[in-house]
Formats: structure tokens, sequence, C-alpha cells
């Protein structure tokens, strides 16, 4: 197994990207995922800040991670990882993760950290509970932490609801937090830039009660 960047993808390799979003993203509605995949074909083809990331095993995709880089603000947004169902419990998870953030490290050596949309555990289906609560764990594993009191408001619509989630980060350097200013800059960019989501109503809501100084410190999940 390989891991590396993709780039001007085939259409081959777009088919593989595409299966393991309908096997892994929790989008149900076709039409929906379809417009997402398309908007992230279209961003990887015209937006040189967007970088996709491959383990390749065979000659065919088994796990991918997409990154944003957001250079202005030494940031980045881990906007997408997933390993198909077959190749899980392997490793390949924390060898994208970690291969991911060396790219980041390499593109910007004073950067803050990588940054993670994760969906919160307070669902009440229990079997969708336990796969967040275990994404959480697997992420702090790897020495990701809470931006705490961020009620971070993903721009997709499922159901008619926007979804509250943890925003996090894999911190680059020593900080034990970081201002309001760079994580609300931050978020605009992501708004802007990763879901072409240009209205002020999500950003309000996210920014309007955030400290001045924003904590940083693990997520300890109840069992």
């Amino acid at each position: 197994m390989i891991i590396k960047e993709i780039k001007n993808l085939t259409h081959t390799e777009f088919e593989e990207l595409r299966n393991i979003y309908v096997s892994t993203f929790p989008l149900e509605n076709a039409k929906q995922l379809d417009t997402y995949i398309n908007h992230i074909i279209d961003t990887l083809r015209n937006d040189s800040r967007y970088h996709l990331h491959a383990a390749v095993e065979d000659s065919t995709m088994i796990g991918v991670s997409l990154l944003y880089i957001f250079e202005h603000s030494k940031m980045a947004l881990l906007d997408y990882m997933a390993v198909k169902l077959n190749f899980q419990r392997r490793g390949i998870g924390r060898m994208l993760f970690e291969f991911t953030n060396n790219e980041l490290n390499r593109f910007i050596p004073d950067n803050i950290g990588m940054l993670l949309e994760v969906p919160k555990e307070n669902v009440s289906d229990p079997d969708e509970r336990l796969r967040r609560k275990k994404r959480i764990q697997f992420y702090s594993g790897l020495g990701v932490k809470v931006l705490k009191d961020v009620n971070y408001l993903l721009p997709l619509q499922i159901d008619g609801d926007v979804e509250e989630m943890y925003l996090m980060i894999k911190l680059s350097k020593d900080m034990a937090w970081i201002s309001k200013k760079s994580i609300a800059d931050f978020i605009d960019s992501v708004y802007t830039d990763v879901y072409d989501y240009r209205k002020p109503d999500l950003l309000g809501k996210t920014i309007a009660n955030l400290p001045d100084m924003i904590d940083i410190e693990e997520l300890k999940v109840k069992t």
C-alpha cells in the first residue's frame, strides 16, 4: 500500500472516489450526495488549495482524505477522510491522517494546525451514537483536541436541519487557546471556499457567543 496525492483525476479515480463517498458519507439523499461530490470535483480541478490524498493498494483507492489549506490563516481543514469498510482496522486511517498532516506541515511549516468538523454524539439512534463516539475516540487517539464552546454549524442541511458539530484541531504548535478572530475568519473561509455558502446567518450564529480566547482541550466522551 502507498499513500500519495492524486492530481488530475482520471475517470477511474473519480469513480473510486465516488464509491468511497457513497459507502461512507452520511447523506442519504442521492441528489444531495451527487451535488456535493460534483462540488468537490470542481474544487479539486479549479482550486490549488484543495488536495486529495489516497491510500492505494493494487492500483485501487482504498482510502481518501481531502485537505483544504488556508495559507492566510496558517490553518487547514481536513474536509473528509474515509477508508473502505473492508480495509478498516488495519491502521490505514491513522497512516492517512498522519500523511495528510505532514503535507500541511510541508506546505506551511509554521502552521497552527489542521481542523476537523466532527459530528456530536448526542443522537437518539444507538448505532449511530456508537459510531460517532468511536470516531471521536479515534481522532482523540491521534492527538486531536476540541475548541471549547465553539458550536460549529455545518452548512449542509440534512432533513431540513443544520447539524451542530464539534470543531476540533490537530495542533502543530504548543497552544492552550486560539483567538476568536482567528476562528471566525477560518469558519468564514470554510463556508465560502469549501461549501460555497455565502449567507451570513450560520456564521453569525456560530460566532455570536464565542469567547475572545477559545480554550483548546481534550474531548472526553461519556461511555
